[in-house]
């Protein structure tokens, strides 16, 4: 029988409508978004919303379904276990960090990670996107049910991948504030970029007035490319045969998976949930060894044989296990 599943997301961003996707083609499936806004009394506004919502509607539901442990699923966890729902919480990664230099993370806030944790421990299950993510849960919620499922990529076959690759080295990231660009490492990105003026190097998703707020100057063999299509992210993937993450906090890396799958080898740093997709595939790089990198970048470059993505990552596998878990 199809179950009747409440989604409570904030942003409805890829890793969110691929879930919702997902849970659609065996249920009926209800989204509730908890709008994100700046304020406590917004906030408060978005909770009381969401209160006199489940208050209503919770009763025509067997399941909840929440993306990231947060101020959102604070209710909707606390309302699913006093009418006997079942809760699944999809922990992200943002929603296990405490970052207060770069006010980055739920544990930042006292009020946040106090919903986090209440929603982790009481869940039906939390779903977990790498092993560095399940860790920090059973770290943080003990007793809490826990069980790992990795995000997803959908790869898609025969992709063409040209085999006269250009000499580019790119990173792929959602740059629009100073604390995503140095969240993302891209401080450390356009340090090794200076290092190597022979190659030519490539931040996409940088918001266009950002670089002239944050940079006294930058190498003349650097672009800064504004946010693009998926289509459009392929041609770049297409044509780099270096990828980097040099994130300071990365829970999965969407981005490293789908770099790879065309051909690019991977450097990223040992941080999260990276050197889990990676394995044996590219160069897992100490941060603040730019030379090292750069030398490491420089013994790479003509690279072609990658050993291949692992299975779990894949759209099928996630789907698979995510409605076996769900059933």
């Amino acid at each position: 029988m199809k179950k009747k599943i409440l989604f409570i997301y904030t942003n409805y961003s890829t890793f969110v409508s691929t879930d919702f996707e997902i849970l659609a083609t065996e249920n009926k499936v209800t989204r509730y978004q908890f709008k994100p806004v700046k304020g406590l009394f917004k906030t408060a506004v978005q909770f009381l919303k969401q209160l006199i919502y489940l208050v209503f509607n919770i009763w025509k539901f067997d399941v909840v379904f929440i993306w990231f442990a947060d101020y959102h699923s604070f209710l909707p966890v606390l309302f699913a276990k006093m009418t006997g729902k079942k809760s699944f919480v999809v922990i992200g990664g943002y929603d296990v960090v405490k970052m207060p230099k770069l006010q980055y993370g739920v544990f930042v806030s006292k009020l946040r990670g106090f919903c986090a944790i209440f929603s982790m421990k009481h869940s039906t299950l939390n779903l977990a996107v790498s092993k560095n993510v399940e860790r920090k849960v059973r770290w943080i919620a003990k007793n809490s049910n826990t069980q790992l499922i990795y995000n997803c990529v959908n790869i898609a076959e025969n992709k063409n991948i040209n085999p006269a690759k250009e000499n580019l080295v790119i990173t792929v990231g959602l740059i629009d504030s100073e604390r995503t660009f140095y969240l993302k490492g891209i401080d450390t990105f356009i340090e090794v970029a200076w290092l190597l003026p022979e190659f030519k190097f490539a931040i996409i998703g940088m918001s266009k007035n950002l670089p002239g707020l944050i940079l006294k100057s930058q190498p003349k063999n650097l672009k800064f490319i504004e946010r693009v299509n998926h289509d459009e992210l392929e041609t770049f993937y297409k044509k780099a045969k270096i990828y980097c993450q040099f994130s300071r906090s990365e829970s999965f890396g969407i981005s490293i998976v789908e770099a790879m799958s065309f051909g690019c080898v991977p450097f990223v740093t040992n941080v999260g949930g990276m050197p889990e997709v990676v394995v044996e595939n590219g160069r897992i790089v100490n941060r603040n060894n730019k030379k090292g990198i750069a030398e490491l970048i420089k013994n790479s470059i003509d690279e072609t044989h990658l050993k291949g993505i692992k299975n779990l990552f894949l759209l099928e596998t996630r789907k698979k296990l995510l409605l076996k878990s769900i059933r």
